[in-house]
């Protein structure tokens, strides 16, 4: 009987592990500092809880949730959702009015 708890407790704790694995790898990818595509200056800065335009003055620290595969961020009171994903290492982010946005990493 305890073979058979502590088996269920160790699988339970391995899908737990499994099923947030995808969230917790596509929001690391987020890290960092990215660009417009066609544009060649850095304009955003992201951490693991909050993000950056760095193009403008004062830096602002802009706080975000993270949750499944998109990203709300509330600001000037307006609520924001993007719904993240990635091309190779093109950031795409599109909000809920359908505005696309491409990022890629800078180095």
């Amino acid at each position: 009987m305890k073979k058979i708890f502590f088996i269920s407790i160790v699988a339970f704790a391995l899908l737990s592990c499994i099923a947030s694995s995808p969230q917790q790898s596509l929001q690391s990818r987020l890290f960092g500092f990215w660009a417009p595509s066609d544009y060649e200056v850095t304009v955003l800065k992201i951490d693991k809880d909050s993000l950056y335009y760095v193009d403008e003055y004062p830096i602002v620290a802009v706080p975000y949730q993270f949750a499944g595969d998109s990203m709300t961020i509330v600001g000037d009171g307006d609520t924001i959702v993007q719904h993240i994903s990635f091309r190779k290492d093109t950031l795409v982010m599109k909000n809920q009015w359908g505005d696309v946005s491409c990022l890629v990493p800078v180095k």
